[in-house]
């Protein structure tokens, strides 16, 4: 599996700075860009968030870093600002820790449960660029902008305590999230590249607390059209 997904990349690097004749600038007015990508996410420290199983109880939830996957579309409205679209999946695991009291002993327990996640999110971004080669074959940009997140969860427990804050967790939750960031753009013609892109995501959930996470893309990137 990761030696067809290391193929996959080095296959990209080449389709995206291959030769080509020379022709117009790869940045131009009224054009369309289009990024399939593959990717890898980080997320960030743990959360804590409500436990339902006793009124002093603690639940704190972790996520597994892992491998993400999209497609972004853009629209060049100027040479140097772009409007973005994008749409992306991430699929991994969490860990549920709770401290928990336990009626019997009068102590405080801590136990563990294992669950599931998906992520997905729907972005609109700002893109400004910036040209670091006079024939615009090396493009630099910053980045910022809104969207949503879906995050759905699925897991159980034979401990009863934990199950209760499981179903607090498990199901579908829909919330705002913010991202910022930049990338570099390496063209070997007009209508191709390879592009690399680095962005925080940050949202906030009723249940999950507050997160955020660090995406690594990379993929082929077509220019279409354009003045």
């Amino acid at each position: 599996m990761r030696r067809s997904i290391m193929r996959a990349i080095f296959l990209t690097i080449l389709a995206g700075i291959g030769p080509a004749g020379e022709a117009r600038a790869q940045n131009r007015e009224k054009a369309w860009e289009i990024m399939p990508y593959l990717g890898y996410v980080k997320f960030g420290s743990e959360a804590e968030v409500a436990a339902v199983s006793g009124p002093n109880d603690r639940l704190q939830i972790s996520l597994e870093d892992d491998l993400t996957y999209g497609f972004r579309f853009a629209y060049h409205y100027t040479k140097k600002q772009m409007i973005e679209f994008a749409f992306a999946g991430a699929a991994t695991a969490g860990t549920a820790d709770g401290t928990i009291f336990n009626n019997t002993t009068m102590m405080f327990e801590a136990k563990t449960a294992d669950f599931s996640a998906d992520l997905l999110t729907g972005r609109i971004n700002y893109i400004y660029n910036f040209f670091l080669h006079r024939r615009d074959k090396v493009v630099v940009y910053v980045t910022g902008g809104i969207g949503l997140i879906n995050f759905s969860t699925f897991g159980s427990s034979a401990d009863p305590d934990m199950q209760k804050n499981l179903d607090t967790l498990v199901g579908d939750e829909n919330d705002f999230l913010l991202n910022y960031g930049g990338g570099l753009r390496l063209f070997g013609g007009e209508k191709s590249g390879f592009r690399i892109d680095a962005r925080q995501i940050r949202y906030s959930t009723s249940e999950r607390g507050s997160r955020d996470y660090l995406e690594f893309t990379m993929g082929l990137t077509l220019v279409l059209g354009g003045a």
